[in-house]
């Protein structure tokens, strides 16, 4: 479950992040009892004890107040964004742009963006739900992979959630049956390593694997994909899935595709794309994962199974 006094606790995160803090504010209101967080209410947050001395105006105060007032304003104004671009999925309205309001009826779209919220809200949660959540964020991008690749790929999970899948075994195991697919072989540094025996439960940072087989030999197109609901951790866990790093462990290997899939936004109330000089990789985020939904309604049958229903009752 998410512990609420993880959430009560004001983050110390930059607050020029303001996609992060737009999600802690709808995160706010889901867990609130009115289910309503106006910008009065972040700004008491925000300067708890002093808000009325801010108020009154002394003038390295006010200053400080004005920029809050500024800064508070933009993370509305993504949310904004957010609503009006997803306005089916989005279960908030919001009243006169002060305040966020849960819906009093949550539909199955509606549903799929809090599963994604909570996903990218893992910190305030205990353990046993974060694991949760993050295996079933992997099952989930697993289809959405499948329809950004070509009709005749095959597409397996390589990670933690691989039940059924073609890759079993130890790591070592799995890449070299990788290597096998691909037409190619482990490499001599890897086959020295004696860390990939140890390693069961690892994936090497390789959540999802897809690959056209055209035949046996080498450089079939195939593409690599990392799930993560890290905001810490997304940007450089996409060095996991480069080619620099797999072409130590096989060889040889041809150009690929590689896929990172967040369950947060990216985007901007532009909607471009933030931080670009450090994206190396396909960035799916929150905005491109509903987009692909709405492109491939069959994808609501192929995540069915993962009971997001359950799994946010569960955890909310």
């Amino acid at each position: 479950m998410i512990v609420k006094d993880k959430i009560l606790k004001v983050p110390k995160w930059s607050k020029n992040n303001i996609n992060r803090w737009a999600d802690y504010i709808e995160l706010l209101c889901l867990y609130d009892d009115d289910h309503l967080i106006s910008k009065d209410d972040i700004m008491e947050m925000f300067f708890k004890d002093d808000i009325e001395e801010l108020k009154r105006g002394e003038i390295d105060h006010s200053n400080k107040y004005d920029k809050i007032v500024s800064i508070i304003g933009n993370y509305y104004e993504i949310i904004k964004y957010r609503s009006l671009k997803h306005k089916s999925y989005y279960p908030f309205d919001i009243e006169d742009g002060q305040c966020v309001i849960l819906k009093n009826f949550l539909s199955e779209r509606h549903m799929h963006y809090i599963f994604l919220l909570l996903c990218s809200n893992i910190c305030f949660m205990e353990q046993y739900s974060l694991q949760k959540i993050t295996h079933t964020f992997e099952k989930y991008c697993y289809p959405i992979m499948k329809v950004l690749m070509p009709f005749d790929a095959q597409t397996e999970l390589f990670g933690t959630t691989r039940s059924g899948s073609k890759f079993n075994g130890t790591l070592r195991v799995r890449i070299g049956q990788l290597a096998d697919i691909l037409g190619a072989q482990t490499t001599k540094s890897m086959d020295r390593d004696e860390k990939y025996d140890r390693i069961h439960a690892g994936d090497a940072g390789l959540d999802i694997v897809s690959f056209v087989k055209l035949d046996d030999a080498s450089h079939i197109p195939f593409a690599l994909g990392q799930c993560t609901c890290s905001y810490d951790e997304w940007k450089d866990k996409q060095s996991s899935i480069d080619h620099d790093t797999w072409s130590t462990r096989i060889d040889p290997l041809a150009p690929f595709w590689r896929y990172m899939y967040v369950p947060f936004f990216c985007h901007n109330a532009s909607g471009k794309l933030e931080n670009l000089t450090e994206i190396h990789s396909c960035l799916i985020d929150r905005q491109r994962i509903l987009n692909i939904f709405d492109l491939h309604n069959e994808l609501f049958d192929e995540v069915q199974s993962l009971n997001i229903k359950g799994l946010i009752e569960e955890v909310w």
